[in-house]
């Protein structure tokens, strides 16, 4: 029953971004998002970095390989959180607000 494919069943927002974008676009967007809110600079456009100042907000990023996997995003005690959730989290760290539609 589990395995059951539910052709007519809406997915919400949050189920969307668990399946859809992908490493290349979120981790892009990721990059530009952190330079708006002044963590990154803009010659800094690698993963180390980006991995490195979502931490320094408490947040954990695991980066998935291939352009159909999303990365995934956990909070301070470890539970998953949205790709959204992350950028507000950091946002709200920073006291910097940035129109978060221009990076989901």
């Amino acid at each position: 029953m589990a395995k059951e494919i539910l052709k007519d069943e809406v997915l919400k927002e949050e189920q969307l971004e668990g399946v859809a974008g992908g490493t290349d676009r979120e981790t892009g967007k990721d990059v530009d998002f952190m330079k708006a809110v002044g963590l990154m600079r803009p010659g800094e456009n690698d993963v180390v970095t980006l991995e490195r100042v979502f931490a320094q907000k408490g947040i954990t990023v695991v980066f998935n390989e291939g352009k159909d996997l999303a990365n995934e995003y956990y909070d301070s005690k470890g539970q998953q959180i949205t790709r959204g959730d992350a950028l507000n989290k950091v946002m709200i760290a920073v006291g910097k607000k940035v129109n978060i539609n221009n990076y989901i």
